[in-house]
């Protein structure tokens, strides 16, 4: 009889311990951003319009590419990286949406926000060149799920065409922004530079 309370006692404490480390695992991954949220990672929706800056007629074919970005809280300060992004290009009335969308099972901590950038040959970069403008926003980050009119100036000259496309392009897979590179190739061609490879194997 004593043996059986003594199993039936050492039973109830591996469940209790069971129990246990399984709330102290969800409370990690839900109190920390482990999974960010459980079971997947939340990449927002983006839409709105593409206009030149002077005349305000729509820019069909931009590229516009949202770039989701992790920020980690550390001891120093936070880390920003980017981790995921999505493209669409412009319709024949400068519109876009990049929609809603999630990736299963993504073990990251932190937060996710995405920021875009628009390019187009022979206009200004948005956010980098400095007469692009998000309307009424900050262009650096516009915020999801609302209609926005963004901005961008013709270029006149070689020069400012060629000074324009020298920015850092997001730490991203080629795969991520194939219209994007595309239309940067377009450019970088036309003003004697050796086109980026797309390496369509990228995941």
């Amino acid at each position: 009889m004593e043996e059986k309370k003594k199993k039936a006692f050492s039973t109830y404490i591996l469940i209790a311990c069971i129990v246990i480390a399984g709330l102290y695992i969800v409370i990690i991954f839900f109190g920390t951003g482990i999974l960010s949220p459980l079971p997947y990672l939340h990449l927002d929706s983006f839409y709105g319009k593409v206009v030149d800056a002077d005349t305000k007629e729509p820019i069909e074919g931009a590229a516009v590419l949202a770039v989701y970005h992790k920020e980690v809280p550390g001891v120093a300060g936070s880390n920003t990286y980017s981790i995921d992004a999505q493209e669409a290009l412009t319709d024949e009335k400068g519109e876009f949406k990049i929609p809603q969308t999630k990736r299963w099972f993504v073990l990251n901590r932190g937060y996710t926000e995405g920021n875009l950038i628009i390019f187009k040959p022979a206009y200004g970069v948005f956010p980098r060149h400095e007469l692009s403008n998000a309307i009424g926003e900050s262009k650096t980050w516009p915020p999801p799920e609302k209609y926005i009119v963004y901005e961008m100036p013709k270029l006149k000259t070689m020069e400012e065409r060629d000074n324009n496309i020298h920015f850092s392009r997001p730490n991203i897979p080629n795969i991520l922004m194939i219209e994007f590179i595309k239309l940067l190739n377009q450019e970088r061609v036309y003003l004697g530079y050796d086109p980026f490879t797309i390496e369509v194997k990228e995941k």
